[in-house]
């Protein structure tokens, strides 16, 4: 199953994300009350779709283990629940988006993320903390173009997580569907962190490193941008975001192919 590439600070080898289930939920009884004195939280996070192919989003939720971060939950929302809100259940303290995937059926995944192996992830994309007996709206994570890189002939367009409010009519949807929830319910949105693009020298040793493992028989095709013949034509896409859209819109993004050449192109 071939992966899409798309970039943040360095290029990485996407991880499929993995699991069985329906979107993130909490039990129904839980309280602030019952929460305070288990010294947890309730955590809500709103995921966007990445593609219009997108089935199920997830967001991998971390805690600091010395310079890097440790899996400890995942947020996940599938498309064809009537929610598309996921639930946690976390212990007080602070948390970290180690990741953000979006699985297209049939067709791969889109990764945001930089393993390094055995739940462990080396960069935190965005940042928040829970306090006991908080049910708290984290806001709404979604990704979006930050800029470009040329190669021979093509570009990769660099992504970062951005984080808005919930659109209103979410917050009516989540408070018909979870009324409990809704009515102790506050916001705090996560803090993103800032994603610098990769620089070229970064992108050529991410391609030399994808052509060693392919030698070795590790992976089976490389990115279309570490392997495009000079002057051909790469496949073109609008970017991440959705065309003219406001924050919080949810029509379906771009990353559909376009015939002839663009400013912005990334491989899929």
């Amino acid at each position: 199953m071939p992966t899409a590439w798309i970039r943040s600070s360095v290029v990485a080898v996407a991880v499929l994300a993995a699991g069985c289930g329906g979107t993130s939920r909490v039990g129904d009884g839980l309280t602030s009350s019952s929460l305070g004195e288990a010294k947890k939280a309730v955590v809500l996070i709103k995921l966007g779709a990445a593609d219009p192919l997108c089935n199920v989003l997830t967001a991998g939720i971390g805690v600091r283990e010395g310079a890097d971060y440790r899996l400890v939950q995942t947020a996940r929302i599938v498309r064809n629940d009537p929610s598309s809100v996921a639930e946690l259940e976390l212990g007080s303290g602070e948390y970290h988006v180690v990741s953000y995937t979006c699985l297209r059926q049939g067709a791969g995944a889109l990764n945001l993320a930089q393993p390094a192996g055995n739940g462990v992830f080396r960069k935190s994309y965005a940042s928040f903390r829970a306090e006991p007996g908080e049910i708290l709206n984290v806001g709404f994570l979604r990704l979006v173009p930050v800029g470009a890189t040329r190669l021979v002939s093509a570009s990769i367009v660099h992504v970062q997580l951005a984080v808005t409010d919930w659109p209103l009519p979410e917050i009516e949807r989540f408070k018909q569907q979870r009324p409990k929830l809704y009515g102790q319910m506050k916001t705090r949105l996560m803090t993103v962190a800032r994603v610098e693009p990769p620089t070229m020298a970064q992108v050529q040793a991410a391609c030399a490193e994808m052509k060693r493992l392919q030698s070795e028989g590790k992976v089976q095709n490389l990115p279309p941008a570490c392997s495009m013949p000079a002057g051909g034509t790469p496949p073109r896409y609008d970017g991440l975001a959705p065309r003219g859209s406001q924050p919080g819109d949810m029509s379906p993004p771009a990353l559909q192919k376009r015939p002839g050449p663009a400013k912005k192109d990334v491989g899929a």
